[in-house]
C-alpha cells in the first residue's frame, strides 16, 4: 500500500515538473521582470553624479552619470557630456518628482525641479519633465539626456521657437 503512494506521489511530482518546464519554455526570450530601479530612482543616481561632480570636481562621477543616458538616441559621446555638465552652476541640485509609465511600459517621464541663479539677484524654480527610455537589452532605464525621444519634432520644435522670439517672448 505504501508503494502506491510513492508511485503516485513521484508520478505527481513529474507531472508538476514537466507542467513547470512547459511553461517556461513558452516565454524564453522574455523578460517580465521589471527593471531593478524605476524611473525616478535612475534620474535620482543620474543628477546625484551630476552634483558630485560639480561639488567635487573631476569627470568620474559625470562618466558614471553618463552610462545611465539613452547614447543611442542622444548621439553624444562622453567628452561632449562632459562638457555640457560642466556648465552647470558649482551648487546644481535636482529634486525629483514622481515617474509616469506609458501603456506598454517602454517609456517614462519623471518631474524635476531646481533652482537657477537670477539676473535681478536671487534664485528662480524651474520644473521640467525629463523622458526615460526603457533599454530592452540591459532591460534598465536610460535618461533621455537630449530629448530625442519626446516625440516632438524638430521641425515643430523650431517653427514654435521661431514663432515666439517673432513675437518677443
Amino acid at each position: 500500500m505504501q508503494i502506491k503512494h510513492i508511485g503516485y506521489f513521484i508520478v505527481r511530482a513529474f507531472f508538476i515538473s514537466a507542467m513547470a518546464i512547459i511553461a517556461g519554455c513558452g516565454q524564453a526570450g522574455v523578460s517580465s521582470s521589471a527593471p531593478s530601479e524605476g524611473p525616478a530612482e535612475v534620474l535620482k543616481k543620474f543628477y546625484g553624479y551630476i552634483e558630485e561632480a560639480k561639488l567635487k570636481g573631476g569627470p568620474s562621477p559625470a562618466r558614471e552619470a553618463f552610462k545611465l543616458i539613452d547614447a543611442e538616441h542622444s548621439q553624444l559621446i562622453v567628452e561632449q557630456f562632459l562638457e555640457v555638465v560642466k556648465k552647470y552652476p558649482p551648487d546644481f541640485q535636482v529634486e525629483v518628482g514622481e515617474a509616469e509609465i506609458n501603456g506598454n511600459g517602454t517609456q517614462a517621464t519623471v518631474a524635476i525641479s531646481y533652482k537657477m541663479a537670477s539676473s535681478f539677484g536671487g534664485h528662480y524654480t524651474v520644473n521640467e519633465v525629463i523622458p526615460l527610455t526603457l533599454d530592452k537589452k540591459t532591460n534598465s532605464w536610460k535618461v533621455d539626456f537630449t530629448g530625442e525621444t519626446d516625440d516632438m519634432d524638430r521641425e515643430a520644435v523650431t517653427k514654435n521657437y521661431k514663432e515666439m522670439a517673432h513675437q518677443g517672448k
